[in-house]
C-alpha cells in the first residue's frame, strides 16, 4: 500500500528533477564557484560554542555568528579542535585563521587583528551560593574571602577589580569552569567569576556583582590581514541590513543564564507580600490562546507559557498560579483595577490603549498574523464594513490601527461577527490566523473565505501600572521561553479544535461527493498512511521530548515531571539514587569522544540491568545518572551489588574501565517529607562515593591517572625513552621480558628523522612530523608542563598513504631532571579517521 503510493510520488519528483536539470545544468548554465577555507579555532563553550569534535552537532552563538559571516563571504570552515588555551596558542601561532569571542584589549593589539564591528558584549559578574549572607553588594566583605577564576581573562579582570579597590582577597585558579563550580557548591570557595550570559543555571549559584564589561570579536590572525578586510566590509553590509542581529542572537542563546532566571530582591518582595501567589485573568473561549476546558480548568498557551517559564526560574518558594475567566475586556480591566487579579491575558503591544487604561505590557508571548473574512470573492467594497467582536479589544485596535477607513460594526462574539458576513451584513471580519482555519471549517460558513493580512498582532500580559513588581517577574519568566516552546503550546490546542468530521466534509463537498466514490480505495490508502504518519510523529515527539538520544535513558525533562508526579506516591516505599560516571573526561580526553560514548552508553546499560526493575533510569547530565526506585533498602544493595559485578566485568572497544559511583536515599529516612531533601542527600553519598574511588585509586576530581594505565590497552609495544640519561626500553606487552638499551636515544631521534624523510611520511605532514619527534622539542614540551604529545600524519602503506598515530607521554617516574617518557608505537597499518 504505501509502496504504491511512494512509487507515485518518487514518479512526479524524478519528473520535475528532469526538467529542471536541463536547464539549471545546460552547457551555458555550468558554474564553478572556488570557497576560500579558513581555519577556525573551535572550543567547548556551552550556549556559545558547542560541538567541539569532528562529527558532533554544531551550535552555539558564535557558531551561528560564523555560519552568518560564510554566507555574506563565501569562506568555508575548517574547524580546529581543542580546549580555550590550546585553540588560543595556536591562534597566536598562526596555525588558526579565525577565532571567535575575545575581548578587546590594547594589549592584544600586536598579536591580533580586531575587526571594525564586535560580535557582541559580554560582562563578568561575581557569583556566589544561593544562600550567602556574609557577602553582599559592598565590596568590602569580600576582604580575605576565596575567590575562584578560570585563567585568562577573567584571572586578570578580578585581579584588576581587587586591586582597584585595595581588597585582598585569595584567587583561586582552576583549570576549568567544573572545578570552579564544584568547589564553590562544595564550600571550597567563597565566590566565583563568570560570564553573565554562560554560566550554567542551578540552585546553588546567583550573581552578585558585576565585575567588568567588554565588547567581543571575531578576530583575525596576524598572518591573514587579506581576510580582515573581506570580514569588515562582511559585518558593515550586516550592520545595514540587519543591525539587530546580534542582539536576536543573544536572546536565542542567553535567554537562560543564571542572570535571567535568578528573581531579584524587589520581585521576591512582591512575591512574599503575595503569598507567592499570582492571579491572572483570562479571556474565555479565544483557544488557542487561552480558554476553559470540559474539566473548568484554564487552558491554551497561556497556562502552558506560565508553567514552563515560572519552571524554569529561580525562586525561594514555589510559586502558585491561579486563574479566573472573562467574558469580556473591560471586566478584566476592571478586576485588575480593583486588585481581584495581578495578570491579564491577552492584550496588544497598542501602547496607546495601555497607556489609556492605565495598564503596562510584559514582553511578547506569541506573535501571529490577522487574517480578513470575506464572503465568497473580494471587491472594493468589502473592507468598508468590518464586522468587530466587541469584546475583543486586540480585534478593535488592529482595524482602528491597519483598517482607519473602515466601518467598524460591533457584536457580542465571534460567531455573530462571521454571521454577520455570511449574510451580507458587514463586508468582513478579522479573525487570528491561529484561529480563522479552524473556525471556518463549520459547514454554515462554507461560502467564507479569508486572506492574510500584511500586519501582524503581538500578544502579551497586561499589569496595572501600580503593579510594577509583577510585571519584572512576568517578564524574566517569558524570558526563558523560545520559538520551539510557544509552537509546541500552540499545535496541541489546534489539533484539539480542528477535528473535520466526513458530515462537514459532505456539506462543503457535495458535488464531488460522487468522485470521492469513485476513488475510495485511493483515499482510504491516504488516510491510513497519514493516520500512520501521526502515530510515528507522535512516537518521535515522545522519542525526543522524553528520551537522551545517546543512550535511549529517560531525559532531566522526563525527570523533573516525574519528580513533581511523584510527591503524590510517597506513601510507599521507594529509593532516590544519585549516580556518576567516574573518569569520563580522562577518557574523552586521552581516548577520544567515540571512548567517552561507549562508556555513557553502556553505563546505562548496566544500570538499566541492575535496576531498571525497580523503577525509571534517567541521564540527567553528561555523566550523570538518577533513578526512582519503588523497592526496600535489602533489595537495593544486593542491585547495587549486581552493578558492581556488572561493571567489574565489562570489557569495551577502547576502554576496559568503567565504574560509577553510587549514592541512595531511603523513604525510612524522609524527615521533612520535602522529596528534593532525599535528594540531596543522595547527591551528598554519590560525591561521598566518587571522592572514595578516587582516593582509592590515586586519582584525582577530573581523572587524571597517569595516561600510561590507559594507553597501555590500546597498543602491543611502548617505547620507553630517558632523555636525559640518553637510553631507552623496549617493553613488549605480550611478554615478561623487557629489552633495555643505554646510550641510544639519540638513534631513536634518528630513526624517527630517517623515517619521515625516506618517503614513508606524507610531503605536506613532514614538516610537522620531524619538529615534534626532535629529542630537544620533546624536552621542552614536557619541561613546561603538558602530559600529552600526539602526532597524527599520514603514513605510507604499500602504495598509497593512511592516518597514522604516535601517542608519547610522560611515564609516572617522569621529573624535569630525569625526563622518563612513554613512546607509544601502533601495530596497525592505520588510524580510523574517527
Amino acid at each position: 500500500m504505501r509502496r504504491i503510493l511512494a512509487f507515485f510520488r518518487l514518479f512526479f519528483v524524478s519528473l520535475a528533477v528532469f526538467c529542471t536539470a536541463s536547464s539549471v545544468f545546460g552547457k551555458d548554465h555550468i558554474h564553478t564557484v572556488v570557497r576560500k577555507k579558513l581555519k577556525v579555532g573551535y572550543y567547548e563553550n556551552e550556549a556559545f560554542q558547542e560541538g567541539a569534535s569532528d562529527g558532533a552537532v554544531k551550535s552555539g552563538y558564535a557558531y551561528e555568528y560564523l555560519q552568518k559571516v560564510s554566507s555574506l563571504t563565501g569562506w568555508q570552515y575548517e574547524y580546529v579542535y581543542g580546549s580555550w588555551a590550546e585553540v588560543y596558542s595556536a591562534f597566536l601561532r598562526g596555525d588558526v585563521d579565525l577565532l571567535a569571542g575575545l575581548g578587546y584589549y590594547a594589549s592584544r593589539l600586536p598579536y591580533m587583528n580586531y575587526p571594525d564591528y564586535p560580535m557582541g558584549y559580554e560582562s563578568y559578574y561575581l557569583f556566589v551560593r544561593s544562600k550567602e549572607t556574609s557577602i553582599t553588594r559592598d565590596a568590602e566583605t569580600l576582604r580575605g574571602k576565596k575567590i575562584g577564576t578560570i585563567p585568562g581573562l577573567l584571572q586578570d579582570a578580578i585581579g584588576t577589580w581587587l586591586a582597584d579597590r585595595n581588597i585582598k582577597s585569595e584567587i583561586v585558579v582552576f583549570e576549568d569552569v567544573y572545578q570552579r563550580d564544584v568547589a564553590l557548591e562544595q564550600g571550597d570557595i567563597d565566590a566565583f567569576i563568570g560570564e553573565g550570559s554562560s554560566v550554567s543555571v542551578n540552585e546553588f549559584n546567583k550573581p552578585l556583582l558585576k565585575i567588568a564589561s567588554v565588547n567581543m570579536y571575531l578576530c583575525v590572525s596576524k598572518n591573514r590581514p587579506d581576510i580582515l578586510k573581506e570580514l569588515n566590509m562582511a559585518l558593515s553590509e550586516l550592520d545595514s541590513n540587519d543591525p539587530f542581529y546580534v542582539n536576536r542572537l543573544s536572546e536565542k542563546y542567553f535567554s537562560s543564564s543564571a542572570l535571567t532566571v535568578r528573581i531579584s530582591p524587589a520581585e521576591h518582595e512582591w512575591l512574599d507580600n503575595h503569598d507567592n501567589t499570582l492571579r491572572v485573568g483570562y479571556m474565555d473561549n479565544f483557544l488557542p490562546y487561552c480558554g476553559t476546558d470540559s474539566k473548568g480548568n484554564a487552558a491554551g498557551i497561556l497556562v502552558d507559557a506560565m508553567e514552563v517559564g515560572f519552571k524554569k526560574i529561580k525562586a525561594n518558594h514555589e510559586i502558585k498560579i491561579t486563574y479566573q475567566p472573562f467574558q469580556n475586556a473591560e471586566d478584566m480591566v476592571t478586576a485588575i483595577h480593583n486588585h481581584d487579579i495581578d495578570v491579564i491575558f491577552p492584550v496588544s503591544n497598542n501602547v496607546y490603549y495601555m497607556e489609556q487604561n492605565d495598564l503596562f505590557k510584559s514582553k511578547e508571548v506569541i506573535t501571529s498574523a490577522m487574517n480578513l473574512v470575506y464572503l465568497n470573492k473580494m471587491d472594493e467594497d468589502t473592507t468598508a464594513t468590518i464586522a468587530i467582536n466587541r469584546h475583543n479589544q486586540i480585534q478593535y485596535d488592529y482595524a482602528q490601527t491597519n483598517l482607519p477607513d473602515s466601518k467598524m460594526i460591533l457584536y457580542d462574539s465571534v460567531s455573530e461577527c462571521l454571521d454577520a458576513v455570511n449574510s451580507g451584513h458587514a463586508g468582513c471580519a478579522i479573525l487570528s490566523g491561529l484561529r480563522a482555519s479552524v473556525l471556518l471549517r463549520n459547514s454554515k460558513y462554507i461560502n467564507l473565505n479569508y486572506i492574510e493580512l500584511p500586519a501582524s498582532t503581538t500578544k502579551c500580559f497586561g499589569v496595572s501600572t501600580h503593579n510594577l513588581g509583577v510585571l519584572s517577574l512576568l517578564d524574566r519568566a517569558l524570558n526563558t521561553l523560545d520559538s520551539k516552546d510557544t509552537l509546541t503550546f500552540t499545535y496541541k490546542y489546534l489539533e484539539n479544535e480542528s477535528v473535520y468530521t466526513v458530515r462537514e466534509f459532505i456539506k462543503r463537498h457535495q458535488a464531488l461527493v460522487f468522485y470521492i466514490c469513485a476513488i475510495l480505495f485511493t483515499v482510504v490508502l491516504v488516510a491510513v498512511e497519514i493516520f500512520i504518519s501521526k502515530n510515528q510523529k507522535e512516537k518521535l515527539y515522545f522519542k525526543f521530548a522524553y528520551k537522551d538520544s545517546l543512550t535511549g535513558a529517560f531525559n532531566r525533562r522526563a525527570y523533573e515531571e516525574d519528580v513533581m508526579a511523584f510527591e503524590n506516591q510517597k506513601n510507599q516505599k521507594y529509593v532516590c539514587v544519585s549516580m556518576d560516571l567516574n573518569g569520563l573526561k580522562k577518557v574523552n580526553d586521552d581516548l577520544g569522544h567515540l571512548a567517552g560514548d561507549e562508556l555513557i552508553k553502556n553505563a546505562y546499560i548496566l544500570i538499566a540491568e541492575a535496576f531498571g526493575k525497580y523503577g525509571k533510569i534517567y541521564r540527567t547530565g553528561g555523566d550523570e545518572y538518577s533513578a526512582f526506585l519503588k523497592t526496600d533498602e535489602e533489595t537495593f544493595g544486593n542491585a547495587k551489588l549486581k552493578l558492581d559485578e556488572l561493571c567489574k566485568a565489562w570489557k569495551g572497544t577502547y576502554s576496559n574501565d568503567l565504574c560509577v559511583s553510587v549514592g541512595a536515599a531511603f523513604s525510612t529516612e524522609a524527615e521533612t517529607g520535602v522529596l528534593m531533601d532525599l535528594w540531596k542527600l543522595a547527591d551528598k553519598r554519590m560525591y561521598d562515593a566518587k571522592s572514595e574511588h578516587y582516593r582509592k585509586s590515586g586519582m584525582d576530581r577530573r581523572g587524571q591517572n597517569d595516561a600510561h594505565k590507559t594507553l597501555c590497552s590500546m597498543y602491543t609495544k611502548i617505547l620507553k625513552i630517558n632523555l636525559t640519561e640518553d637510553s631507552y626500553q623496549i617493553i613488549n606487552m605480550d611478554i615478561d621480558e623487557q629489552t633495555v638499551e643505554k646510550g641510544f636515544a639519540n638513534r631513536i631521534s634518528t630513526w624517527l628523522s630517517d623515517f619521515g624523510t625516506s618517503g614513508q611520511v606524507h610531503p605536506e605532514d613532514l614538516k610537522g612530523y620531524k619538529e615534534k619527534t626532535d629529542l630537544n622539542y620533546m624536552q621542552d614540551y614536557f619541561c613546561s608542563g603538558k602530559k600529552n604529545l600526539t602526532i597524527f600524519y599520514r603514513r605510507k602503506f604499500g602504495n598509497e598513504y593512511k592516518r597514522a598515530m604516535m601517542q608519547i607521554v610522560p611515564a609516572p617516574d617522569y621529573e624535569p631532571n630525569s625526563q622518563s617518557l612513554f613512546l607509544y608505537v601502533n601495530n596497525v597499518n592505520s588510524v580510523d579517521d574517527n
